[in-house]
């Protein structure tokens, strides 16, 4: 029999994962500052390096403040950046293979179409986004036109009411960002495309406008099967 040696975790995962499981329970609620890392490396019986390096995972997982920042305040406990967390671990695993962009793609049919029968009334923010894509259109705006239809896609999720399909749609928005901005820029004729894709926007508002919700989750079907997986094999 081959005995393997014992692994162990370094001290710093512990410390994150009891801290995580203090954040998660309510002992640290949002928005309060943690501890010193005095009094938290004398809790935990540790090294304040020890106590640094769980900080620091928390903060990339996005419960605490301070990972884009250099301050000397404490860390304080929040939910605003778990998305874009999330959102780095899935592109870190499309990146690396371990997820096809092709899968993500019909994952994302699948759950924007969903929120698409969902849809009571377009919000004021989605509207927002078409004017936005318009005007870049006028300008032949690869990038402005790109943040906008990001945000127009978001926007609608949420507006289905469910607020985890909207989150699980932002992130997988915010995954394959790049690689939509990147299939424009390669275009060789971008303003062409645009134009298409700002009717496509349209035509699925105008039908939840018309509170049709089933037309409005076919065109959004095809509206991003269309950009992904056209017939001429174009990006």
């Amino acid at each position: 029999m081959t005995i393997s040696p014992v692994s162990r975790a370094p001290l710093s995962l512990e410390v994150a994962q009891r801290l995580r499981a203090a954040i998660l329970d309510g002992t640290f609620p949002p928005d309060t500052e943690l501890p010193t890392e005095t009094e938290l490396a004398r809790s935990f019986g540790v090294g304040r390096s020890t106590v640094r390096e769980a900080i620091r995972v928390l903060q990339a997982h996005g419960l605490l403040s301070g990972a884009d920042t250099v301050s000397t305040a404490r860390p304080r406990v929040t939910h605003e950046r778990t998305a874009d967390a999330a959102g780095l671990v899935l592109s870190t695993a499309l990146q690396v293979g371990a997820i096809p962009l092709a899968d993500l793609v019909a994952l994302r049919v699948l759950l924007e179409a969903e929120a698409m029968r969902h849809v009571t009334a377009v919000p004021d923010a989605a509207r927002s986004c078409l004017r936005a894509m318009a005007a870049a259109v006028e300008s032949t705006d690869i990038r402005a036109f790109h943040t906008a239809d990001v945000d127009f896609h978001v926007q609608l999720a949420y507006a289905g009411g469910n607020r985890a399909l909207g989150f699980v749609i932002g992130v997988l928005r915010d995954c394959i960002a790049g690689y939509l901005l990147d299939a424009l820029a390669a275009l060789d004729d971008p303003g062409t495309v645009l134009v298409r894709l700002l009717a496509e926007h349209r035509a699925i508002v105008d039908a939840l406008d018309a509170g049709d919700n089933d037309r409005a989750a076919a065109l959004m079907v095809d509206h991003i099967r269309g950009f992904y997986e056209p017939e001429d094999a174009s990006p």
